[in-house]
């Protein structure tokens, strides 16, 4: 959760532009994030700018700074965000995410007082707050909020991730895609199959870096985040690729190997004091029929399984 562990003099042009823009009316913060600010830019790259606002900022006012420092725009994106993008003199591409303050604020709360978590990628938002460069703050909002995304994750929100994530993958529930996956292979549905497969790494991801205690990088250069965290399963660092290699066919060994992969999830989470149990929780896995990992968070809702009869 630290910026960087030496942090490099800031661009002259990336400190310029953020000037400009914080100057904008309704503009709280601007940092320079993404993986530029992160050390790992390769020639894809672009450089990516948070702003964070404290009300509507025009279009005009954006179109003005950005038209002067560039070659190439295209304003105004909402495909997922407020973004605006351009490419300027030097071929340089630039992004700036536009955040409501409130947005951020309450995002923040969802994962580190509510104990919120999603199927996958839980706290990676967390993590494009509290990583890159503060270049504008002049009331310290920004550097506030980063205080409090310093410290370790919650417990509660550890295992808050744990419960929702540990049982789509695999080991009892019926629709779980471990299932999903057999089910793609017998229809013969190459494409499902390697969604299935998507969303399991996102959820098995999403567990190694909350018992790590730290955010979730999102989805880009996630093996080489993975390789930064001092606890993983066995073999975790092989499987992963290996499972994205078996989603390519559907005559691979896949269903083994995420069987596997499970029993080595499983035996790490209970190395790491993290098991939980549902009686009846246990059906596709031989090493789960003690129980899956569904341990109460209290004080916290987490996923309820309801159970008819055997």
């Amino acid at each position: 959760m630290e910026e960087s562990l030496v942090n490099p003099p800031i661009p002259k042009f990336l400190q310029e532009t953020a000037n400009a823009i914080g100057g904008i009316t309704g503009v709280e913060a601007v940092a320079w994030g993404g993986s530029a600010a992160m050390g790992v830019a390769d020639a894809h790259s672009d450089f990516d700018f948070y702003v964070c606002t404290n009300a509507p900022v025009s279009v005009e006012n954006r179109r003005s700074i950005i038209a002067e420092r560039s070659r190439h725009s295209q304003l105004n994106n909402t495909f997922w965000e407020l973004e605006d993008e351009w490419i300027d003199q030097e071929n340089r591409r630039f992004n700036a995410m536009y955040r409501a303050c409130d947005f951020v604020l309450g995002e923040v709360a969802a994962r580190l007082d509510g104990y919120s978590a999603d199927l996958g990628y839980t706290t990676a938002y967390c993590f494009s707050v509290a990583n890159g460069y503060i270049l504008y703050d002049p009331r310290q909002w920004l550097a506030t909020l980063r205080q409090r995304l310093s410290q370790p994750l919650p417990e509660p929100l550890v295992r808050s991730i744990l419960a929702k994530n540990r049982p789509v993958l695999g080991g009892g529930m019926q629709s779980c895609y471990l299932a999903q996956m057999k089910a793609a292979i017998a229809r013969g549905d190459l494409i499902s199959l390697n969604h299935r497969v998507a969303v399991w790494i996102a959820s098995y991801t999403d567990i190694l870096f909350a018992v790590n205690r730290t955010y979730h990088p999102g989805e880009k250069r996630l093996l080489a985040y993975m390789q930064g965290l001092s606890d993983l399963p066995e073999k975790a660092l092989e499987d992963v690729p290996r499972l994205c290699a078996l989603a390519g066919s559907l005559s691979s060994p896949i269903i083994e190997h995420v069987a596997g992969m499970l029993e080595r999830l499983d035996l790490w989470l209970t190395g790491n004091g993290l098991r939980g149990c549902h009686p009846k929780l246990a059906a596709d896995l031989p090493h789960l029929r003690g129980g899956c990992f569904l341990g109460p968070v209290p004080g916290v809702k987490t996923p309820g399984l309801e159970f008819g009869p055997n």
